[in-house]
């Protein structure tokens, strides 16, 4: 039922109900304990006791103490289903005398401070977990270090304590595997005792055999918790004083988590669906999205020289459409942040360093988009869409989202359009092949761009839209050819003009070429404007207008209207007509006669 939540703290249990905005305290024993020892608990229940919910059975809600409770009915009745679980020394179970308590005669003369709010409760059960493979297969452990499971729904317990595991440790989390049902995998920690060490141990016979799992971690960085993937068997994750370890060798070796992950204790954290999410110190949240790439890895993985994973299906959709906010936005009273929209590839590089590049083809084996690690000094961008930065080659995983583009046309610096800057297309559904290049070594994966699910849209026709647009794009590419060419003879005549062309009928001519050739530059695009709204002023020119046609095209995913195809016939011949005109000018002209050696 979604609507009914569960907290507890102190001793306290509460059911929170959603519809009623009721909260029910449903605790096995309400009575108040401030102020008394916990040896006179009728049960000792810690700060933050576990309650859990079977994974096999919806009605069964499990709460400990120093022994496990089982309601069937939302906590409105308990049963006890365990003997006390925990070591129950009466030396951690005396607090200290009272205000008007005789320290030699009692009732308590312990070392256990009077604060006694919760958290210095011991000899309680801090850990406990049902099987999610087995029902009825719980795994219990104390604070005061003592592990115990459970074959028959509670019926019979048994000691599984792992030999030598020091007196008092406290039982962290115990995490029950999803793929065999008699391992199982422990964290604990002694550091309230002055012990550092990280204690994490793996069992695969129900506990009657335990291995200390902590090769990699460091000597005093101790562990808090140990999760398992429940899709990838031999993929953990640890939670330390310190941050994050990841083990593919189901514990064998652990590797730090680097990356954006800060150095903090962990002190939770829950593989939900694809995502993990962590609890930290100071009650906050860090979410990894996306596990496939670790579900891939391995330990052989990290010993190459580069390592492209498999990426994942991307969906293709349009940002700002009904339903799809842009990047960037969410709709109101949302949190979080949506997923990168395009093709996230990740890739692994031994050592940093090397040049690495990706590169995009479609089916046909036709290069769609390549990006490099190194800067492109070529490479332009428009202030509302920037080129992009070189991608990631730094050594151990680094990550690259396409946006399922193709490359912009060529971009003229500082070109100003009235509303759309020219982009390239974003790519037809299809299948896609990326190459990893770092170095002389190169690897490939391929992958399918799916169709945004909401549409009816043929394979045909996103084909079809795709050619059109990639005919525009190109189109503004030449366009802006034509303009750098008309530049540099512009430039070129105006430094001979400058440098004292002899006769003054000369340099007269050079002049009014120079006019001529900023006349058509003119026709092609509008440089007299350095803001939007100057373009009132100054009208937008056939750049300007092409741009404008490919981006209202783009706005739906079905194929262009036929008077779409008539307007981009009649920018094209006017660009034409200009481009002669440009060519006339250059073959009537005596360059000779200027200075000038011209093609």
């Amino acid at each position: 039922d979604p609507d009914i939540i569960y907290s507890g703290d102190h001793h306290w249990l509460t059911r929170y109900d959603h519809r009623t905005k009721q909260v029910k305290y449903i605790s096995p024993w309400n009575e108040i304990w401030w102020g008394w020892g916990a040896k006179d608990h009728k049960y000792r229940f810690q700060w933050v006791f576990p309650v859990v919910i079977s994974p096999h059975d919806p009605e069964a809600l499990y709460a400990t103490s120093q022994v496990v409770h089982r309601s069937r009915d939302r906590g409105d009745s308990w049963e006890v289903i365990s003997p006390d679980l925990t070591r129950a020394d009466p030396s951690t179970l005396e607090t200290t005398p009272g205000i008007d308590d005789d320290p030699d005669t009692g009732p308590y003369w312990g070392p256990i401070k009077r604060d006694n709010t919760g958290i210095e409760w011991y000899a309680t059960i801090f850990a406990f977990a049902e099987s999610p493979l087995q029902e009825g297969l719980f795994w219990a452990g104390s604070d005061d270090g003592m592990v115990h499971v459970s074959r028959d729904g509670g019926e019979s317990w048994q000691d599984v304590t792992p030999e030598g595991f020091p007196e008092f440790t406290l039982v962290s989390i115990i995490e029950p595997s999803s793929h065999e049902p008699g391992t199982a995998y422990l964290a604990a920690n002694r550091y309230k005792l002055d012990d550092l060490t990280p204690y994490l141990f793996k069992t695969t016979d129900y506990g009657d055999n335990w291995t200390l799992i902590t090769a990699g971690i460091g000597a005093e960085d101790f562990a808090r918790v140990i999760r398992s993937d429940p899709a990838r068997p031999g993929l953990l994750y640890a939670g330390t004083e310190t941050g994050l370890y990841v083990s593919f060798d189901d514990g064998g070796s652990w590797r730090r988590w680097e990356a954006n992950f800060p150095v903090v204790p962990v002190r939770d954290m829950v593989v939900k669906d694809d995502d993990l999410v962590i609890a930290t110190h100071g009650r906050s949240f860090w979410i990894f999205d996306d596990l496939a790439v670790l579900r891939q890895a391995d330990a052989g993985i990290f010993a190459t020289s580069a390592h492209l994973f498999q990426p994942e299906d991307p969906v293709r959709f349009r940002e700002g459409v009904v339903g799809t906010p842009l990047r960037g936005q969410s709709p109101p009273g949302a949190t979080g942040e949506n997923p990168p929209a395009g093709a996230v590839i990740w890739y692994h590089l031994e050592d940093p360093g090397q040049t690495v590049t990706l590169t995009f083809r479609d089916e046909s084996g036709t290069e769609v988009a390549t990006f490099s690690s190194q800067e492109d000094p070529d490479r332009v961008g428009t202030p509302r869409n920037p080129a992009p930065d070189p991608i990631a080659a730094d050594a151990g995983l680094n990550r690259f989202v396409w946006d399922l583009r193709y490359p912009d046309p060529l971009q003229i610096p500082g070109a100003i359009y009235r509303r759309y800057d020219p982009i390239g297309p974003i790519a037809a559904p299809g299948r896609y092949e990326i190459e990893l290049r770092s170095g002389g070594f190169s690897t490939s994966q391929s992958f399918e761009v799916l169709p945004d699910p909401r549409l009816d849209t043929t394979q045909e026709e996103f084909d079809e839209l795709n050619r059109f647009l990639l005919a525009i794009r190109d189109e503004i590419t030449s366009t802006h050819e034509t303009v750098f060419r008309i530049r540099e003879l512009r430039a070129r005549l105006e430094v001979q003009i400058d440098s004292g062309l002899s006769g003054e009928d000369t340099r007269r001519d050079g002049q009014r070429i120079v006019r001529e050739l900023l006349i058509i530059e003119e026709q092609l695009i509008q440089f007299r404007a350095k803001a939007t709204q100057d373009l009132i002023n100054y009208p937008v020119r056939l750049n300007d207008k092409l741009s404008t046609l490919f981006t209202l095209v783009e706005k739906s995913d079905s194929p262009p209207a036929a008077q779409d195809y008539e307007l981009f016939d009649d920018l094209k011949a006017r660009i034409k007509d200009v481009v002669d005109e440009l060519d006339d000018i250059v073959e009537a002209t005596d360059w000779t006669r200027l200075g000038m050696e011209v093609n």
